[in-house]
């Protein structure tokens, strides 16, 4: 997989990299699928908007999964543009949006930071949509605090998406809270190097909280079965009468949206949008949807920031996507920020409370500079 599906030929410290879910106005945007081929945006997405304003370029729009829909059957085996273009140094910054931890665990693999700021704080006019309750735009870069300094330029509340929150803009700053770490010790056991050494790290610079992740060995179901639906919901619009692909080959309407999505669709997105059609369907719609909903509704409501400021977790508990998929699950469905990031050889994933990135960058000023 290259660097960029179109490179702009911009370079230096002020070049944003921008998935192929971004809209630029006059670029073409496809989210690396054949169903858009051809479609123009008329329009900015409100990151590429804001980015231009503060005086940043684009230097082009990165590679990416097929509307940002990893394989759960096979993994992924290459690096996803976004994260390329930064390890590499081709850029400092690129903006992705990540649901799946893809970007997540690949930046810290890569010795990149990711940050994935609190849902409603960046804008989604004009992205791509995945699946509209856990899309959010975040940011791969080398050093996470020039990266909150990106981030403090795209977030603030934009009227044309109507689920933020009010604030116009964030200043994100180093906190002088002393962190209290909470230690899920049933899931940094599943990564053996992880509890022996980090969680013992941890213990040394911060006060440590021996914490439970309830219902963690459901996140997993949760997320894909939520994910499903929605996505199923956003990819209904692609039938080839208002824009992108169309089949060549059709009679009647009927063939027209069959051909079409047939030809237009890879298989991972198929099989995302039946496994979406299937929980929505009449009969499984309590037993499944409703039921996973349910079981968001306490995931959140199980968290207690009160006894701890940041979650630490590992960026992988083994080599099966569905397992790690669970690792990531949390900031998808509490809507919760994170950050991830490699130190002395391993991958770290710090998740903290509803817009208390501050402590997140606090957190990784500490670990950068003890341990």
């Amino acid at each position: 997989m290259s660097y960029f599906i179109e490179d702009y030929g911009v370079r230096g410290h002020n070049a944003v990299a921008l998935e192929d879910s971004i809209m630029q106005k006059g670029k073409q945007v496809t989210a690396n699928s054949k169903i858009l081929e051809g479609f123009v945006s008329p329009f900015n997405a409100a990151v590429a908007e804001r980015l231009i304003n503060a005086q940043f370029t684009v230097a082009g729009k990165t590679s990416m999964n097929e509307f940002g829909i990893p394989s759960l059957l096979n993994g992924q085996t290459e690096v996803l543009g976004a994260v390329k273009v930064v390890s590499d140094g081709v850029v400092d910054y690129a903006l992705c949006n990540d649901i799946f931890g893809q970007y997540r665990k690949q930046a810290a693999e890569n010795s990149c930071c990711y940050i994935h700021p609190t849902y409603g704080t960046v804008s989604r006019f004009g992205i791509i949509p995945l699946a509209s309750s856990m899309d959010r735009i975040g940011v791969v870069c080398k050093n996470i605090s020039d990266g909150f300094n990106v981030l403090s330029k795209i977030a603030g509340n934009d009227f044309r998406d109507g689920a933020m929150y009010p604030e116009k803009t964030y200043k994100y700053e180093i906190s002088d809270k002393r962190i209290r770490i909470g230690i899920p010790k049933a899931v940094t056991q599943k990564d053996e190097l992880f509890d022996e050494n980090v969680t013992k790290t941890l213990g040394e610079c911060f006060q440590t909280v021996d914490m439970e992740l309830e219902n963690f060995d459901v996140y997993k179901q949760v997320v894909y079965i939520l994910s499903c639906a929605e996505i199923s919901n956003n990819i209904s619009r692609y039938d080839g009468v208002k824009f992108g692909y169309r089949t060549p080959a059709y009679r009647g309407v009927n063939e027209l949206y069959i051909n079409t999505r047939s030809e237009g669709f890879g298989t991972d997105v198929k099989l995302t949008a039946l496994m979406g059609a299937m929980v929505l369907s009449q009969e499984n719609y309590v037993p499944y949807y409703e039921k996973a909903m349910k079981v968001r509704r306490l995931i959140k409501n199980s968290l207690r920031f009160d006894n701890y400021d940041v979650i630490a977790l590992p960026c992988s508990i083994g080599n099966d996507p569905y397992e790690n998929l669970s690792l990531y699950a949390l900031s998808a469905l509490a809507g919760l920020p994170s950050v991830t990031f490699k130190h002395n050889g391993h991958n770290i994933q710090l998740v903290g409370n509803v817009k208390r990135e501050d402590l997140l960058l606090t957190a990784w000023e500490v670990c950068r500079h003890e341990l």
